[in-house]
């Protein structure tokens, strides 16, 4: 199934989680999106929840060989998660990802996360004792929302759902999310899974300008 944009994949995430709500497993909802794509997503989410809005900043480390590719990953506080098989696949190939390159990277990736915080004029909420949704366009190898879901868990949340439209048919990376969230809510894991791109008509990269719309509407 494609989804014809992130707002109707948003729709059909919330009608998942409400039912979540209704079984008082969500009591004291706050929506948190990866952004830029979770934006959208959450925003739909946030309004059928009635619940705010925040964001959360999470980076890939780049491999030295694709920038496309991670090698790891950032939170905005500074939290890291490495991906072991990437950086031994790579050494196989005969590159060496040292750790000064590592921690080099993740400092970008910080500071950079810091300078699109304050671009949005957004300060995060406190989200002790709140049922926290975790909120992306799509999940691929699911570091990003691992990390985030780690992140988080140090803010003492009553609990933690993950919430994305798609993700790949991947025992490794359902388990590895399964195990940092209290409810995992995704909508297809289609076993041919090359991209989060493939399933949405419109996929286009959203602008600061837009992702600050939509964040307008809940400030």
């Amino acid at each position: 199934m494609l989804f014809k944009n992130r707002s109707e994949a948003g729709r059909a995430l919330a009608e998942e989680l409400k039912k979540l709500q209704q079984e008082g497993k969500i009591i004291n909802p706050v929506v948190v999106a990866l952004p830029r794509g979770g934006v959208p997503v959450a925003a739909e989410i946030a309004k059928a929840l009635n619940a705010p809005l925040d964001l959360l900043f999470v980076k890939k480390i780049p491999s030295p060989l694709n920038e496309e590719a991670a090698v790891g990953s950032v939170s905005e506080s500074g939290l890291v998660f490495i991906n072991k098989d990437a950086i031994e696949s790579l050494n196989v190939k005969g590159i060496d990802v040292s750790e000064s390159y590592l921690q080099q990277s993740a400092l970008e990736k910080i500071q950079e996360m810091a300078r699109k915080r304050d671009t949005y004029k957004i300060d995060p909420l406190p989200l002790e004792e709140k049922d926290v949704i975790l909120v992306d366009d799509g999940i691929a190898t699911g570091a990003s929302m691992y990390l985030a879901a780690q992140s988080v868990v140090r803010d003492y949340p009553r609990s933690i759902t993950i919430a994305a439209p798609v993700a790949p048919n991947d025992d490794n990376v359902l388990k590895m999310l399964d195990k940092v969230s209290s409810n995992l809510v995704i909508l297809q894991t289609p076993p041919m899974f090359m991209s989060v791109s493939q399933w949405y008509d419109d996929f286009h990269q959203l602008s600061d300008k837009e992702v600050k719309e939509i964040l307008s509407q809940f400030r």
